[in-house]
């Protein structure tokens, strides 16, 4: 399978895509200059330490502490062959500063995570200086390749540290993991300088950008071309091709089109359809993705899909297409922790095997750790997925400011109710009058339904009440105010509610 990746300039921002066929697979936003990029070394300072939980927040100079727990690490521990001890108690106190590296993003008001193993990945190694320790990438199953990476990489480790050969490690040559190791501990030395002069609570090494991580964990032989429209990351990333990679500089490619990059290579489309949590399957059904506070929650509809055959092939079917789409959402979406489907029932158990299976299969593409765990008694499917950084649907949207996070906005009863609560008020505190500022469609509501004409008529008998619509408000917005005045100042459009 070819692959294409992009990086566009946009707002401040610095929008990086992975994409195959005309699709995404991937999608990320980044703040230039201001998001901290995971993998990034700080000289923190304690600022709280929690002995009853073995964690700590650190001060690294951002909005929020960090928070330290004893046992975390940047690299994935079951991807590591092989007994690696950390110590369980975190032997800290207040006032020590530390060195620590970046772990998770930060999420609504816990700050970044942290961790004191810190860890360095190259395009084929990553490089533990924390830890005595060589290792292979379980993704490199052949038994005779991982031997003789194992010795490349304990050949070539420098003393007390440790090499594990990434995925890409596979088909590079002996001396780019040695040159590559190299590199990546002459990294760790400028850091640990960096260190000692550093002043507390700022960051000693900041990772790369999302055009250089992408070069770093995406690129592949099997990528066509590398698109970028900011001229700097452009030459920084060719100075890498140079010195790197002669192929590369084939690939690099400097949009300058007049039209937005992402629309030119028609990828819109796709960035739009992921605000939306129903997705489309290729037969006429369709996946509905539900995040809530502790996991997201998907389900599985046959829709227009009625099959050719029986009951049950027609839901196998449904069921098989689903699982592949799956995969590629949460990977698009980068959808983490605790992931439940509800695929749709099946009576035969061959099915539901096979449909475990292609959801495993099709999961292996994910450069995030994922796990099938299994489908439970009621039927649903439990997944998880390594968390390291946001959402990418988190760029797109914000915070409903008029549904906090419900999804709804209240209903024409409940605005009126409101409306009439506010009346009430105006009444009793001895005005005879009252003019309603409200939004047009609301207003059409209240005189259609005659919502308030039993009030009206029997309540506030000899009061006028004027509902003034405006077509720009908010649909549960409105003004109510009291007016003694004998001629009433109201405007043309002011509708008399009788």
């Amino acid at each position: 399978m070819s692959f294409s990746l992009y990086v566009d300039g946009v707002c401040g921002n610095y929008v990086g895509a992975v994409a195959s066929g005309g699709k995404l697979i991937e999608y990320r936003v980044e703040k230039k200059n201001i998001t901290v990029p995971i993998g990034s070394v700080f000289k923190g300072k304690v600022e709280n330490v929690l002995c009853g939980m073995q964690a700590a927040f650190v001060n690294v100079g951002l909005p929020r502490n960090g928070y330290l727990a004893a046992d975390d690490m940047l690299m994935d521990k079951a991807e590591i062959e092989g007994k690696i001890e950390i110590p369980s108690v975190l032997d800290l106190k207040e006032g020590d500063e530390i060195m620590v590296q970046a772990v998770k993003d930060p999420a609504g008001n816990k700050g970044v995570r942290l961790t004191r193993y810190l860890s360095f990945a190259g395009r084929y190694v990553v490089f533990l200086p924390s830890f005595s320790f060589v290792g292979v990438s379980r993704k490199i199953t052949d038994e005779k390749t991982r031997e003789k990476l194992q010795k490349i990489a304990e050949k070539f480790r420098p003393k007390g540290r440790g090499i594990i050969i990434r995925t890409a490690g596979e088909t590079a040559k002996k001396s780019e993991i040695k040159h590559e190791i190299e590199y990546l501990k002459k990294q760790y030395d400028e850091i640990e300088e960096n260190f000692k002069t550093a002043k507390s609570a700022t960051c000693v090494y900041e990772e790369g950008n999302v055009g250089v991580r992408l070069l770093r964990d995406v690129y592949t032989e099997d990528v066509e071309k590398f698109v970028v429209s900011d001229k700097d990351l452009f030459d920084k990333l060719l100075v890498y091709a140079k010195r790197h990679d002669k192929a590369l500089r084939g690939k690099l490619k400097l949009y300058d089109k007049k039209i937005d990059m992402f629309r030119y290579y028609g990828l819109s489309e796709s960035v739009d359809n992921m605000l939306s949590s129903s997705v489309p399957l290729e037969n006429g059904a369709y996946i509905v993705i539900d995040k809530t506070e502790a996991m997201t929650v998907i389900d599985v509809n046959t829709g227009k899909f009625t099959g050719d055959a029986n009951l049950e092939e027609t839901v196998y079917k449904t069921n098989l297409l689903a699982a592949v789409e799956i995969a590629k959402q949460l990977r698009l979406r980068n959808i983490s922790g605790i992931i439940v489907v509800d695929f749709i029932d099946m009576n035969e158990k061959e099915h539901n095997s096979e449909l475990l299976r292609v959801l495993g299969e099709e999961l292996k593409a994910d450069r995030e750790r994922c796990q099938v765990i299994g489908m439970t008694p009621l039927g649903l499917v439990e997944i998880t997925r390594k968390k390291r950084r946001r959402e990418s649907i988190s760029a797109l949207v914000k915070d409903c400011p008029y549904c906090q996070g419900t999804g709804h906005i209240q209903s024409n009863d409940y605005i009126v109710m409101r409306i009439r609560t506010e009346l009430f008020d105006i009444f009793a505190n001895g005005y005879n009058n009252a003019k309603i500022d409200l939004n047009a469609e609301i207003a059409d509501y209240v005189l259609a339904k005659k919502a308030l004409k039993a009030d009206v008529e029997k309540i506030w008998t000899n009061k006028r009440v004027y509902l003034i619509p405006h077509k720009t408000y908010h649909q549960q917005f409105f003004i109510v105010k009291g007016d003694n005045a004998e001629a009433m100042d109201v405007p043309d459009k002011a509708l008399l509610l009788v």
